[in-house]
C-alpha cells in the first residue's frame, strides 16, 4: 500500500494563505529534498530556458540536475495537489458542534484544524481524514483506530483525544488544543539549529514518561519525531499524532508487515517491515530526534529509501562531527538509544531515566537557572541577607558592650590613679608639716 506523502507538515499559516507561493520548489525545500541555494539555481535555469523558448518546468530541471529522484518529485507533486484540494474545500468544511478557526497542519493521513467546540466553549484541534483516503479501507480503519486507542489514554505528556465522529464524507476526531511550539520549531530557532543539551534532555525525559505509560497498553507510537512533540509555554511536553500507532488490533485490521513511519527517524525493524515491533522502536525514534536536536540535522541524508536503508545498516554518524563539544556521556546515551538491534537498546526505561537525569544534572539549561534566580533563589538570597544583617547587628552590639566595658575600666583606672595621686599629695603634705 502506497503511503501518503507527509510533505505539507512544515508550512506555516502565511504560506497557506498564499498558496500560489507554495509551489513545487517551496515544498521540496521545506521537506529537505532541496536546499534553498539549489532551488535558486534551478529557478535561474528555468528562467534561462524560458528566454530560449524551451519553457522547462522546475521538475524537469531538478531531474536533469539529478538533485531529486523521480520518486521524490512525484511525492512532492502529489503533496502540492493535495494542498491545493484542501484549500479549495476548506471553506466548505463544517462539522456539527464545531467552528473551524484556522489550519494548524497537514499530516500523511489528514489535516488538523484549530476549532472551537461550541458546547464546551473551548478550543480544540480537529483532525480530519483526507478525503482521498476515505475510500481506502486500511487508511480509514487506521484513522479510526488512532482515535479509539488514544481516546482511552490519559497522561499529562500525551495530547488528549475528546471525540470521534463522521460528518458527511469526512471522518474526524477532536483533541486537546496545545498552545505552544513543536520541537521542530525550537530546533529552527536555536543557534546553529542546535539545542542546549540540558533543554533537549528535559524534553526527552517527559517523552519517555509518555512512552512508559502507553507501553503498558501494548501500544507503539511508531512516528516519534520533532514535529510530533509539542512544548507548552510552561515547559510541559506533549506527544501527539498517533497516526501510525501500532496495537494488538493491527493483526485483526490487516496492518502487519506495513512500513509506517517517517524515514528520518524510523527504527530499523520498522524500515524492514517486521511484525514484532514494540516500544523499543519508539526509543530509537526518540534517539534519532535527540540526535537532530543536538546536531541540527537528521542522522542520514538522501532519498527516503536511501535514508531507511541507512537506518538498517549504517552506524550512527558521530554527532561530534557537527558539534565537537558534546561529551562522552551524551554519546553513550545516543549510541544505546540508536542501537540497530532492539535488544541492545534500553529495555528497562528506568535505566534510561537514570542516564538522562545524570545528563541533565551535568548540563542544566541556562533557562532553568534564570527561573531559579527569579523565584526560589530570591527568597534564599533574602534569607541570607537577613542572616547577614542579624550577624552584623550582633557584632555591633558586641562592640558596643566591649566599648562600654572598656570605658568603664578606663574610668575605674582613672579614678584609681586620681585616688593614688591624692593620697600621695596628702602623704607629702604630712611629711613637710612634721
Amino acid at each position: 500500500m502506497e503511503e501518503a506523502p507527509p510533505m505539507t507538515e512544515g508550512l506555516d499559516s502565511r504560506d497557506r494563505a498564499t498558496l500560489g507561493v507554495v509551489d513545487f520548489g517551496v515544498l521540496a525545500v521545506r521537506n529537505g529534498l532541496l536546499t534553498a541555494e539549489q532551488l535558486e539555481m534551478c529557478r535561474s535555469r528555468q528562467q534561462a530556458s524560458a528566454n530560449l523558448g524551451q519553457n522547462l518546468s522546475l521538475q524537469q530541471i531538478v531531474l536533469n540536475e539529478k538533485l531529486m529522484s523521480p520518486e521524490d518529485i512525484r511525492r512532492v507533486e502529489k503533496a502540492h495537489e493535495q494542498l491545493t484540494r484542501d484549500r479549495e474545500r476548506k471553506q466548505d468544511l463544517k462539522f456539527k458542534g464545531y467552528e473551524i478557526v484556522s489550519t494548524l497542519g497537514e499530516g500523511g493521513l489528514g489535516s488538523v484544524f484549530k476549532a472551537r467546540q461550541i458546547s464546551m466553549n473551548r478550543l480544540v484541534a480537529l483532525k480530519v481524514l483526507h478525503k482521498q483516503w476515505i475510500s481506502d479501507d486500511e487508511f480509514r480503519k487506521r484513522f479510526v483506530l488512532e482515535a479509539r486507542i488514544v481516546g482511552k489514554l490519559s497522561h499529562q505528556n500525551l495530547i488528549q483525544v475528546y471525540d470521534v465522529g463522521k460528518e458527511g464524507d469526512y471522518y474526524y476526531f477532536s483533541m486537546e488544543y496545545v498552545e505552544g511550539r513543536t520541537v521542530e520549531e525550537l530546533i529552527q530557532d536555536s543557534p546553529r539549529r542546535q539545542m542546549e543539551v540540558g533543554r533537549a534532555v528535559e524534553i526527552l525525559i517527559q517523552v519517555v514518561r509518555a512512552i512508559r505509560y502507553y507501553k503498558d497498553f501494548d501500544i507503539v507510537h511508531r512516528d516519534i519525531k520533532p514535529s510530533n512533540i509539542m512544548v507548552t509555554r510552561t515547559g510541559l511536553v506533549k506527544l501527539g499524532d498517533f497516526g501510525f500507532v501500532k496495537s494488538k488490533l493491527d493483526k485483526e485490521l490487516g496492518f502487519e508487515g506495513m512500513v509506517l513511519g517517517t524515514p528520518d527517524y524510523i527504527a530499523p525493524e520498522q524500515a524492514m517491515g517486521r511484525d514484532n515491533v514494540d516500544y523499543r522502536a519508539d526509543i530509537y525514534s526518540l534517539g534519532a530526534t535527540f540526535y537532530h536536536m543536538l546536531t541540527g540535522r537528521p542522522m542520514y541524508d538522501g532519498t527516503p529509501s536511501r535514508v531507511m536503508l541507512a537506518h538498517t545498516r549504517e552506524p550512527m554518524p558521530d554527532p561530534r562531527g557537527y558539534r565537537p563539544s558534546l561529551g562522552e556521556d551524551v554519546i553513550a546515551v545516543l549510541k544505546r538509544m540508536l542501537a540497530k538491534e532492539p535488544d541492545q537498546r534500553y529495555a528497562n526505561l528506568d535505566n534510561l531515566f537514570t542516564d538522562l537525569e545524570a545528563l541533565l544534572e551535568r548540563n542544566r539549561p541556562r533557562q532553568v537557572a534564570k527561573i531559579e534566580i527569579g523565584k526560589s533563589s530570591v527568597l534564599r538570597a533574602l534569607k541570607i541577607e537577613q542572616s547577614r544583617q542579624g550577624e552584623m547587628q550582633s557584632r555591633v552590639k558586641s562592640l558596643e558592650d566591649k566599648l562600654a566595658a572598656a570605658t568603664a575600666q578606663r574610668n575605674m583606672a582613672l579614678a584609681a590613679a586620681a585616688f593614688m595621686a591624692l593620697m600621695a599629695l596628702v602623704f607629702f603634705i604630712l611629711i613637710f608639716a612634721t
